[in-house]
């Protein structure tokens, strides 16, 4: 049986490490919680400047599970929620140079010009497709063979790049998106499972969609976490963690601090070295193989007159066959109130990731005269921007590869193998906002399983 926890340390205080932190603390256990930057939230970062405001990670989060709706209620945010406006549950995807509503309806889907009506005709036949002999194939493998080829290059490929920020023929179904590979695997069908998994779904927590931010932004979810945390030492760069007489010492930049019985390390996964855990070079060497491609994101903001297009949705994607320079972009300043000055529009475009790498490199004046370009084209931009920003993430999300069980694998020997050592991130059990609340409530009963009230 493992040891009863009493004091326990987090390092990184991410969305997960916050969250694990936030609920360990109510089960009574001790928890000290380290950041090497100056504010929490690791990838969710709000910044203000006037009457722009921007987000530089995750522009939404998606409630759909009532154990992330229950946490956002606990947190007292419910009074600082903002729904996004109707107007977001239109999305657009490019084709041919123009921007085309996703169909959301049976009629529409039918009138759609986005696909032929062969391609149309090809989704039919998707109840009738066999399962997959592969235990471990790619998104795009699974798509192509169950909806066509229309629809992997004109509704996936672009899904996938505003996800993961990656392509699909790099993914593996199974782990990128485990509901499909579930919805295969227990109906047979895509089209059966959606209809006959609905009553299920709602069994296991689903609730109604909502599509939400906050008043003062994404980052005001971590602040609040923190701000009701007993112990946050911000400005601490981890640069050991040690084991010593079945105690754990952390060393950060700014002293040591323990001992403790438990110690989460909430890093990205390219950062866990041997002086964080106990590891072979080969360990290490297969953790690498995860890839983080790089992605820059252009806030821009410009006078209503000075765009064609009403920007009256969510934004747009761009397919990979369009052969473009920009993943897509967000509409923000329709998406939610607040977000820009009166008679401006604000845009969050997104450049690079696992389709082209080598743009997101470009420094800001590149990429501007790009993404301007792009823009004027696809939305009928012709002014100046009034406002403008640049953030680089040189290693922005993970991707699950094909054989990603091999990663989790290495994850579980080194943690067998270290016992009070957890590794979290968004590199185990999904990448998204809701994931991570997700994964951290439930780090949290499995550690507090054992603490003594």
């Amino acid at each position: 049986m493992s040891k009863k926890i009493y004091r326990l340390a987090i390092v990184g205080a991410g969305i997960t490490g916050l969250v694990t932190a936030w609920k360990l603390q109510k089960f009574g256990v001790e928890v000290d919680l380290f950041e090497r930057k100056a504010e929490p939230g690791g990838a969710i970062k709000t910044v203000k400047d006037g009457d722009w405001q921007v987000e530089y990670g995750p522009n939404t989060l998606l409630l759909k599970d009532r154990m992330v709706a229950e946490f956002i209620t606990e947190l007292g945010l419910n009074g600082e929620k903002k729904t996004a406006n109707p107007e977001a549950s239109k999305r657009f995807i490019v084709k041919n140079g123009e921007l085309q509503p996703l169909p959301s309806t049976l009629k529409s889907a039918v009138k759609t010009p986005l696909f032929s009506m062969s391609g149309k005709l090809r989704v039919l036949v998707e109840p009738f497709i066999s399962k997959s002999s592969n235990p471990d194939q790619t998104v795009a493998d699974f798509v192509e063979r169950r909806l066509g080829t229309e629809m992997l290059d004109y509704a996936i490929n672009p899904f996938v790049a505003g996800i993961y920020a990656n392509r699909p023929e790099y993914l593996s179904l199974r782990h990128a998106f485990p509901v499909m590979d579930d919805l295969e695997q227990e109906y047979g069908s895509l089209i059966w499972g959606s209809i006959a998994g609905a009553k299920k779904r709602k069994e296991r927590g689903r609730i109604e969609r909502e599509l939400i931010s906050f008043e003062k932004g994404m980052q005001q979810l971590p602040r609040t976490i923190a701000d009701q945390l007993n112990r946050v030492y911000l400005n601490h760069e981890i640069r050991s963690v040690q084991k010593k007489d079945g105690k754990w010492e952390v060393e950060s930049s700014l002293g040591k601090f323990g001992t403790y019985d438990h110690v989460i390390i909430n890093t990205p996964i390219y950062k866990l070295n041997k002086d964080l855990i106990s590891a072979t070079d080969e360990e290490l060497k297969t953790l690498n193989k995860v890839t983080y491609p790089p992605l820059s994101v252009m806030l821009l903001g410009f006078k209503k007159e000075d765009i064609e297009h009403e920007l009256d949705g969510f934004g747009f994607l761009v397919p990979e066959i369009e052969n473009r320079k920009i993943l897509g972009a967000l509409f923000s300043s329709t998406l939610f109130e607040g977000r820009a000055p009166k008679g401006m529009h604000l845009l969050t475009v997104f450049v690079g990731g696992g389709r082209q790498p080598q743009l997101a490199e470009k420094d800001s004046e590149e990429l501007l005269t790009i993404v301007m370009e792009e823009l004027g084209e696809l939305i009928g931009l012709s002014g100046e921007p009034q406002f403008k920003d640049h953030i680089y993430w040189p290693q922005s999300i993970p991707g699950y590869h094909t054989g990603y069980d091999e990663i989790l694998d290495t994850i579980k020997n080194i943690e067998e193998r270290n016992e009070g050592i957890t590794l979290a991130g968004n590199f185990r059990n999904g990448i998204s906002v809701p994931d991570c609340i997700k994964n951290g409530l439930k780090l949290a009963d499995d550690l507090a399983g054992n603490v003594s009230y």
